[in-house]
């Protein structure tokens, strides 16, 4: 390149050393420089006619000097353009047949919300293509759901969805939406049908055994406190004294079962009836002195006199089982302590122990059903693994969430977070 633009320097020195010539021979220095400057002029827009003609396809043969050489860095951008032209084509090919294949149905939209693109998966799980155009129309008019127009708006902001589609609802989708491109959505939809069938015949299973067996565990429990009372040898004494609390804590797993699957099996919104929040809590503070006597010492932290709309019996289950757990999972003499609290941010109640702690692997399967930090610990004291996962469908049930922290050593905190439209003024 450099050497172009040297042959082309030394050109222009040399047309000028012959209008220096000529213009001293003739004393014609206008006609000189006419005819020099404009015979360099007339060359240069020759050379850009040649580039002109190679862009469009010609030979660019005769292209001379820095023509020739801007003609052969355009060729070789042209070339890195093709190439990655090339890869860009096959990366897209291979990102669409990816999409072909997969067993969700995806679907590109614009800031419209019409489609611009959708695999084979939605023409069966979204109902699309059928004998119809499809392409350049909005999802929700084809779907026929407003609904589902107004949660794709919220764009990548938008929670999970889960909606049956379909003019019989026979197909439940759990829908996800994601930001794609430029001003561009990608929809995506999984058919949760038979996983929603499976966990309805689990649940009725639970329930149902747990129905059936409340009978004979209360009236196997009734006989051993009867025998219990007996004057009976001493180790006979004994084995009865441990099937009984083994009896009692299989009577306790039942009741939690039947709780959890009414819970999970009820599709209304509980009640929004008033709760006396503040009363309802002090009232679960004596029975935990009164069962637990000075092992623990509990306190009740009142900052607001407010209450809450909803399920009096839900918020009891729930909140009794934070305090139980506290008092249960922490040594004699740990001091557990209640708040309830009200601000611009909504109503919190708070379970604070000083107990050993949760190691933090642990803190985001706490709330499944029957995970326990300490199996052996938790089978001598009691527990059913089930109580916090009350817990999560009782605030699930009323619009609230629950925050977990804890440290080794240092004890735990279980909050219930509240919206403000729950809120009931003291």
């Amino acid at each position: 390149m450099h050497e172009q633009f040297r042959a082309e320097l030394l050109r222009l020195l040399a047309v000028a050393a012959l209008v220096g010539l000529f213009g001293w021979a003739s004393q014609a220095w206008a006609l000189a420089l006419l005819v020099g400057l404009g015979g360099l002029v007339l060359w240069q827009l020759y050379q850009v006619w040649l580039l002109e003609e190679w862009l469009v396809g010609g030979g660019g043969e005769d292209l001379r000097g820095v023509w020739r050489s801007v003609a052969e860095h355009i060729e070789r951008v042209r070339l890195r353009a093709r190439q990655r032209k090339k890869r860009l084509s096959r990366l897209l090919h291979r990102f669409h047949d990816t999409l072909e294949t997969m067993p969700d149905a995806a679907v590109i939209l614009d800031q419209r919300l019409r489609v611009q693109w959708f695999n084979s998966a939605a023409r069966e799980l979204l109902g699309l293509d059928a004998g119809e155009p499809v392409v350049g129309r909005p999802l929700p008019e084809l779907l026929d759901d407003p609904a589902l127009a107004d949660w794709l708006r919220q764009g990548a902001d938008a929670s999970p969805l889960e909606r049956r589609i379909g003019a019989a609802g026979e197909r439940e989708l759990e829908l996800r939406v994601a930001p794609f491109a430029k001003d561009q959505l990608l929809l995506t939809a999984h058919d949760v049908t038979e996983l929603k069938r499976v966990q309805t015949v689990r649940r009725d299973f639970i329930a149902n055994v747990s129905h059936e067996l409340r009978t004979p565990l209360t009236v196997v429990v009734g006989y051993l406190e009867m025998l219990a009372e007996e004057d009976l040898p001493g180790e006979v004494h004994d084995a009865l004294a441990a099937s009984l609390r083994q009896a009692e804590r299989m009577q306790q797993l039942v009741a939690d079962l039947l709780m959890l699957s009414r819970l999970e099996l009820e599709d209304d919104r509980p009640p929004r009836e008033p709760v006396d929040v503040p009363a309802l809590l002090e009232h679960l503070v004596e029975d935990a002195r009164r069962l637990n006597g000075d092992q623990h010492p509990v306190t009740l932290h009142l900052q607001s006199r407010a209450g809450l709309l909803g399920s009096e019996s839900e918020l009891a289950s729930a909140f009794g089982n934070l305090l139980f757990n506290a008092i249960l999972h922490t040594p004699p003499g740990t001091p557990v302590d209640l708040y309830w609290e009200v601000d611009d941010d909504g109503a919190r109640f708070c379970v604070l122990d000083q107990g050993p702690g949760i190691p933090p692997e642990h803190l985001d399967r706490l709330t499944e059903r029957f995970y326990r930090v300490d199996k052996s610990r938790s089978r001598e004291r009691g527990g059913t693994g089930l109580g916090l996962s009350i817990v999560r469908h009782v605030l699930l049930r009323h619009d609230a969430v629950i925050e977990i922290e804890s440290q080794v050593g240092e004890g735990s905190r279980f909050c219930c977070i509240f919206p403000n439209v729950r809120i009931v003024p003291a």
